[in-house]
């Protein structure tokens, strides 16, 4: 088993939201996480937004270069546990794999999920994190969330980035709260 869980954050074009969920991961859970990111209509040779990269800025994130990458199924079944930021990068997943996987979730909903779920169990923080996915499948099955969307911010205005950074690091942070992978 490797010493790393294996996390993907999808959304559409790779070049807002993803990253800034990928690259808030790849900091926050360090040593624990192999993070990555994908879109479902990925836009490849471009990078991650400016408007994005100024919103992770001022939270003290840096998104290095980034080379957006097209999800496939192969990824997504690859991966200990996939967020994506909408129910459509879900349908997407569910159509792909013919059934929405177990380990898929939106991040919103994830978040929503942790705030009432048992801690996932593990000696480590990869332990704890592979376990996430089972833990909020089990939580998703005793009580239901929606899964709610992120906006998507491309081509709007800064104000629009920033809130939306702003969901994501509240997310990201109550998930590596609850499963103490910090």
């Amino acid at each position: 088993m490797s010493d790393f869980a294996r996390v993907l954050m999808v959304c559409t074009g790779n070049i807002c939201r993803s990253p800034a969920m990928h690259y808030l991961a790849a900091r926050d859970w360090a040593g624990a996480a192999e993070v990555s990111s994908a879109g479902t209509h990925a836009e490849t040779g471009m990078d991650a937004t400016p408007e994005i990269r100024r919103s992770a800025a001022t939270r003290g994130l840096v998104i290095p270069r980034h080379r957006p990458t097209q999800l496939t199924a192969s990824v997504v079944s690859r991966a200990d546990l996939v967020l994506v930021a909408t129910e459509a990068h879900a349908r997407w997943i569910a159509r792909e794999m013919g059934d929405l996987p177990d380990h898929v979730f939106g991040l919103k909903q994830a978040a929503e999920l942790a705030s009432r779920a048992d801690a996932p169990a593990g000696e480590t923080a990869a332990e704890r994190l592979r376990g996430v996915a089972a833990a909020l499948r089990a939580e998703q099955e005793r009580e239901p969330a929606p899964l709610s969307s992120l906006d998507d911010p491309w081509a709007r205005d800064q104000n629009t980035y920033d809130r939306v950074m702003g969901e994501i690091v509240d997310a990201m942070g109550a998930i590596t709260d609850w499963a103490d992978v910090r």
